[in-house]
């Protein structure tokens, strides 16, 4: 019996260019190619793609946003099955006097594309907070298309070859000014108010939000008496955490416009004796405090499966119904998307064809699955047994969390059944087994 992954291939690429541009200055414009390595289950595609990136149009300076366009080449017509839907982002990454990472975006774009034809994927716009004075570099980072196929969710990801070239330098007006944010008391009880200042902002409302202490989960209602104004760059404000809040680490998030900073706030019960502080009575040049952090990026998630085909015991006909019996080759699922978001890995079964026209229907054959989690793997969910066929039935899935992330790498299998009819055509049979992981 002959196995098949699904949706082989929508490949995707991206492209560099060189442009300068000064704020306040007529936007210039420019094309050029960069090489990306593209990855979809567990085929990796190599894919060369022209954009054209264009600068701000309008003038500003430190305080303001910069808008980038980004307008990529259509991908190549490799897809093996119609796409319905598709979006598009990537990664603009900048260095020079102001350094940071912003996301390229593109709005969903609707089909049907039929298979083996291009893809379009068209204008990608991302928004700079301008933080720092002098020249700013951007070039192209991480580039991913999520598609939809029949219902099925594909996802396609793809990091440039090597040092991925200039995109576009933006002169910015004006001297840098780091924008921070400060909370004080750092430790609060409920219904207490905190001020709220910090530097570097630039013109506009200043919304605050309470998000839990990685960052998420973030609501304007989880604070009371919320206030900002910003002067001259100088951020003023105050809040409140609003009373029931559980005791415990949470951050507080400003946002304006594109640019979001977080910092950390520790809630207690009143009356609750606070940390000491190591550097409390103590001259600045004799105490200090560095905070540790690390970046974890997220991975594709990816089906391989062991070589060969699966074959069934052979029969012999002696005029009443016989059961023949095998299993699947074993499949592996690695989910490193760092996310709370499940998967489900789906099989489907084309009728077996025989001699002359002759065929065993798919529904004849049963399995049986088998999925087990590796050590530090969360829980996977078996599928239930019973018959296969053109409808699909679940090998094994994920649940969707709201406790953290799922992830980790899973081994998947099935026992498999066949019921051979009393009137079947001697012969060798063959069918396609599909698996499909979303």
């Amino acid at each position: 019996m002959k196995r098949q992954a699904a949706l082989r291939g929508l490949v995707a690429g991206a492209t560099a260019v060189a442009a300068t541009t000064a704020v306040g200055e007529p936007a210039r414009a420019g094309t050029g190619t960069v090489t990306y390595d593209c990855q979809i289950f567990a085929s990796r595609f190599t894919y060369t793609a022209e954009v054209r990136v264009s600068g701000p149009p309008s003038p500003g300076g430190v305080g303001d946003t910069a808008r980038i366009e980004a307008d990529f080449s259509d991908l190549p017509g490799v897809a093996p099955l119609t796409v319905d839907s598709w979006r598009t982002t990537a990664k603009l990454v900048v260095s020079g006097a102001q350094t940071g990472t912003y996301d390229l975006t593109g709005p969903e774009r609707k089909g049907p594309v039929k298979e083996k034809k291009p893809l379009p994927i068209g204008e990608l716009t991302a928004r700079v907070p301008l933080t720092a004075g002098g020249t700013l570099d951007v070039t192209l980072g991480a580039l991913t298309i999520t598609g939809t196929s029949f219902g099925i969710s594909v996802q396609i990801t793809c990091v440039p070859k090597g040092n991925p070239p200039k995109l576009l330098s933006v002169k910015v007006r004006g001297e840098s000014s780091p924008v921070t944010l400060l909370a004080d008391p750092a430790t609060v009880a409920p219904g207490t108010e905190i001020k709220i200042s910090g530097s570097g902002w630039g013109r506009g409302a200043v919304k605050l939000a309470l998000c839990d202490a990685d960052g998420t989960d973030c609501g304007p209602n989880r604070l009371t008496d919320a206030s900002t104004a910003v002067e001259g760059g100088k951020l003023t404000g105050s809040a409140k955490v609003k009373d029931g809040t559980a005791t415990g680490t949470y951050k507080i998030k400003a946002t304006q416009g594109d640019m979001v900073k977080l910092v950390a706030l520790k809630v207690e019960a009143p009356g609750t004796e606070a940390e000491p502080d190591p550097c409390a009575g103590k001259e600045p040049d004799q105490c200090g405090q560095q905070d540790v952090s690390v970046t974890v990026a997220g991975g594709p998630l990816t089906l391989a499966q062991d070589p060969g085909e699966v074959v069934l015991d052979p029969v012999t006909l002696d005029g009443s119904v016989k059961t023949t019996t095998g299993t699947l080759k074993r499949v592996t699922v690695s989910d490193a998307r760092g996310s709370s978001v499940g998967w489900s890995l789906i099989g489907t079964l084309s009728d077996f064809k025989g001699p002359a026209g002759a065929s065993i229907a798919a529904g004849n054959l049963s399995w049986t699955p088998q999925c087990t989690a590796r050590a530090g793997a969360t829980p996977v969910v078996t599928g239930t047994p019973g018959a296969l066929g053109e409808a699909g039935a679940l090998l094994c899935s994920t649940a969707d969390s709201t406790a953290g992330p799922v992830g980790g790498t899973y081994d998947a299998g099935a026992d498999l059944s066949l019921e051979v009819p009393a009137a079947t055509a001697s012969g060798e049979y063959d069918a396609v087994l599909t698996l499909t992981l979303s």
